[in-house]
């Protein structure tokens, strides 16, 4: 057991690294083989000038800071949400047969449609950008939840009941395990959503985080703080997946359940 964890640690090391080698061979053909002074195609060598521009602007850290609390706090609330609904959904097919259709419509919304409607009842703040992020990223984990408690055999909830539990106990000690692998699944589909929705709300220009600049930086035809900031939200997103495999695989462990 105690030699297991180290290599396990270390696989995962060897895993992470291993992704980002394409990565780092795509910027070194960039930087050797496309021209200097390539206007569209700037080296990688000027995207940390480009970096420290906008940080001497003082307008990186505030972006960075915007997009990460629009988009930690929408993921974290499209998960209980989703979570909540998905248990209650898939529990009763007489709730389910009248709310897909409502479902259906909601879930078919673009979200660029919904900023204007939200900008009206909320304004252009914080709630309103949540809200639409919220709405965008619930339905992977609120559709893979239902689905995996319609799987839940009703005797194990019933032998749960028959052991004297409390409704709490039932839910955190025998439901959540056994909808564990649906919902993780929910959320790395979320996550992706959530980040994408969430920088499209910065670039409608409701937002002042890392979409906004990018924007700006289109407009102001500034290609090495386009590509710099591109650089950026890929590598947020990898490692975000990255975070969320981890903690699906950690929650697998100790809820007995390994993908």
């Amino acid at each position: 057991m105690t030699t297991a964890v180290p290599r396990r640690q270390s696989r995962v090391r060897g895993a992470f690294v291993f992704g980002l080698l394409p990565l780092a061979v795509l910027l070194g053909c960039w930087q050797f083989f496309v021209p200097a002074d390539s206007r569209a195609f700037p080296p990688p060598s000027t995207w940390p000038g480009a970096l420290a521009e906008l940080s001497a602007e003082g307008s990186l850290i505030p972006a960075v800071r915007t997009t990460l609390v629009t988009f930690l706090l929408a993921l974290a609330v499209a998960t209980v949400l989703g979570t909540a609904l998905g248990m209650l959904i898939g529990s009763s097919r007489r709730l389910e047969r009248p709310l897909t259709p409502v479902m259906d419509f909601f879930r078919t919304l673009p979200p660029p449609a919904m900023v204007p409607v939200l900008a009206l009842l909320l304004g252009t703040n914080t709630s309103m950008a949540v809200t639409v992020v919220v709405l965008a990223s619930l339905w992977p984990i609120l559709l893979n939840t239902a689905s995996e408690r319609r799987n839940v055999p009703p005797v194990r909830m019933e032998m749960a009941r028959s052991l004297g539990l409390r409704w709490s106990e039932r839910v955190f000690k025998v439901l959540l395990p056994s909808l564990a692998p649906g919902i993780m699944l929910g959320v790395r589909v979320a996550v992706s959503i959530a980040l994408i929705v969430t920088l499209l709300v910065d670039i409608l220009g409701t937002g002042e985080g890392i979409g906004r600049e990018l924007m700006l930086g289109q407009q102001s035809f500034k290609p090495a703080t386009v590509w710099a900031l591109l650089l950026v939200i890929g590598v947020f997103g990898y490692l975000l997946n990255g975070a969320v495999a981890a903690a699906e695989n950690r929650l697998m462990r100790k809820w007995g359940r390994r993908r």
